[in-house]
């Protein structure tokens, strides 16, 4: 039999108990309740979170921002729209994947939607990251509305185009997925040559 493991419940209000109580539904949402895996006292969540799907959407919404933090952090050092720039945003993305494996889970298997809030989420996430679409494509300045129309289409589909396909390759990079076996450096230089060739050379 296992050993009982005697803890002190932590107080319910500090701020800081969000954060644990976030942590805890990014790391093991599935496999056991949220104050337990936080370590905090059960009216901690009932405080932090209105209902049981917040805890949910919180940690969603957090490993997104994590996500966009590394990418815009990328870009940044990067200096500008380049093939540089996006080699260093697809690494980025890929580190944070194999630095962060619960929140990696957690995006590649409810991202597309469990719960009505992470549709907002989703779209939030990917109206920030369409916009940088467009500093790959270039200025192009349109001359009337339908070509604008046209460029802005393009440059949406493109964006969301290569966030489904880097998210489809590292979900079957996971345990007992198609490509698990594959050499994860392979996998990169491929990705790299699919994003450039979508942003770069449309």
């Amino acid at each position: 039999m296992g050993q009982w493991r005697i803890v002190e419940k932590q107080p319910a209000h500090r701020p800081s108990r969000r954060n644990d109580i976030v942590d805890a539904a990014v790391r093991i949402f599935a496999d056991k309740g949220y104050a337990e895996a936080a370590d905090v006292e059960v009216t901690a969540v009932h405080y932090h979170f209105s209902g049981k799907d917040d805890p949910f959407a919180a940690a969603m919404r957090a490993s997104l921002d994590s996500i966009s933090a590394v990418v815009i952090a990328a870009r940044a050092a990067a200096g500008a729209a380049s093939a540089d720039g996006l080699r260093l945003a697809v690494d980025a993305v890929w580190h944070w994947i194999d630095d962060n494996p619960y929140g990696a889970s957690l995006v590649h298997t409810h991202l597309p939607g469990t719960i009505r809030q992470l549709s907002a989420i989703r779209q939030e996430f990917l109206e920030l990251h369409e916009r940088r679409a467009f500093d790959y494509l270039g200025d192009g300045s349109p001359t009337g509305a339908r070509q604008a129309a046209a460029r802005i289409g393009t440059g949406t589909l493109t964006m969301r185009t290569l966030i489904d396909a880097l998210m489809a390759v590292h979900a079957m990079r996971m345990a007992d997925g198609p490509l698990s076996t594959a050499s994860p450096a392979s996998l990169r230089s491929a990705t790299h040559r699919v994003a450039r060739q979508m942003l770069l050379h449309p």
